[in-house]
């Protein structure tokens, strides 16, 4: 792979004065400033409902609910988050804030309210009682709900969430990822026992994707890809690993100090996780998905975790980061960003139309040497604008690439 590849037979209209007006237009923009007042809420669509389950305690679900709060209350829409867990509540603390069971609260961040379950469950134990409560969520004043599912309670995921994203909590310890398959497999399950022959189909509509926690490496983040390839392949379930948390102090002191983090000064790679994460989730898709998966309810069956799970594995991990980019397509310079790179490829947000197959140079102006490469896209997820490209050769090029994110992590 030489630095620098021609785009196409055609030849390159991309200058260094294009490249340069491209950064400029990509870096100035003021994301992540606080907005200045509440968002106008009047006239609008029923809310954004996303809820956050996990197969198994302890991985950090409730964490990732009031973070994500903070992020998309951060992008100036009204957020309302519920607390689902009438056992052992947990968002008023992380928050700072006194408990109060039947009235919501303010939470001291900017666009960000506390809703109780008590507010609207206590007395809905019921089957057809707490669905009606829990469907009348999406009803709740506010542009985004978030549901911080109760543990207890991981079932609700599947029976009363089927217009929402659903977000799978998880960390990467092998019981972890095999209840996390077992709760996925329960759900094909249910598909199947519902719906029939009509059951992948419906499946095929599942929204959300998957969040990996306490990774030490990126090789233990690389680890969520590929349980999410797993799933993809062997259930039928259009799971997306959407990014994953690096073991953090600060973080760990968030969740004890009254506040989540991204409700604290500074930006770090944890922080900037979470607002990618609320971008994802926030990113238009048309109207809200449907994959009912209701019915009876009972212990899952015992799942064995495919045992030749190593071949879902990349060779090359891949290393988070946030990179402005062109794309050059046919000639023509596409403004894009970067997401993350291994020595073998890359992934990008882009509004780009792309097909699998499409070739193109993809040129990392932000790096030292402003590497080009000839890239070629392996897989296009449209509800997220996200492109996953190859690189056509792998060598020197694609090493240094790869090398500059490692060493953005401090990775030796």
């Amino acid at each position: 792979m030489s630095d620098r590849q021609p785009g196409s037979a055609k030849p390159s209209r991309l200058s260094s004065a294009n490249a340069r007006a491209v950064r400029v237009r990509m870096l100035s923009t003021g994301r992540w400033r606080t907005p200045l007042g509440p968002t106008a809420i009047t006239g609008r669509r029923a809310p954004r409902v996303i809820a956050v389950g996990a197969a198994t305690a302890g991985v950090g679900k409730s964490l990732v609910a009031s973070n994500l709060a903070v992020a998309i209350g951060g992008l100036g829409r009204q957020v309302v988050l519920v607390d689902l867990d009438l056992e052992a509540p947990r968002q008023h603390a992380l928050f700072g804030v006194p408990t109060a069971p039947s009235a919501e609260r303010p939470t001291g961040v900017r666009n960000v309210r506390l809703w109780p379950a008590d507010a609207a469950i206590a007395d809905a134990q019921d089957s057809e009682p707490r669905a009606a409560a829990i469907e009348a969520l999406g009803g709740l004043d506010a542009d985004v709900v978030i549901v911080d599912l109760a543990e207890g309670r991981r079932d609700d995921l599947w029976r009363h969430f089927s217009g929402a994203e659903r977000l799978l909590v998880t960390t990467g310890a092998r019981p972890a990822l095999e209840a996390t398959y077992a709760f996925l497999h329960q759900a094909k399950a249910r598909a199947t026992e519902r719906h029939g022959a009509d059951a992948k189909e419906v499946l095929a509509q599942f929204a959300g994707g998957l969040v990996g926690n306490l990774t030490e490496t990126p090789e233990e983040a690389e680890l969520f890809h590929a349980f999410a390839r797993l799933v993809r392949e062997e259930l039928g379930i259009p799971l997306t690993a959407l990014g994953s948390l690096r073991r953090s102090a600060r973080l760990a002191r968030s969740t004890t100090g009254g506040k989540p983090l991204c409700a604290l000064g500074g930006i770090d790679d944890e922080v900037r996780v979470f607002h990618q994460l609320a971008e994802q989730v926030m990113t238009e898709r048309g109207a809200p998905p449907d994959c009912p998966l209701d019915g009876a309810s009972g212990a899952p069956d015992p799942v064995a975790f495919p045992a030749d799970f190593g071949r879902y594995q990349r060779r090359h991990p891949r290393f988070a980061v946030d990179w402005a980019a062109t794309l050059e397509v046919e000639g023509e310079p596409n403004a894009v960003r970067v997401r993350d790179v291994s020595e073998s490829g890359a992934g990008i947000e882009t509004t780009v139309p792309l097909r699998v197959g499409d070739r193109a140079v993809l040129h990392f102006y932000q790096l030292d040497d402003a590497l080009s490469v000839e890239v070629v896209v392996k897989n296009v997820v449209g509800g997220l604008s996200r492109v996953g490209l190859g690189f056509v050769a792998r060598g020197t090029a694609a090493a240094r690439i790869a090398a500059a994110a490692r060493a953005r992590l401090g990775e030796p």
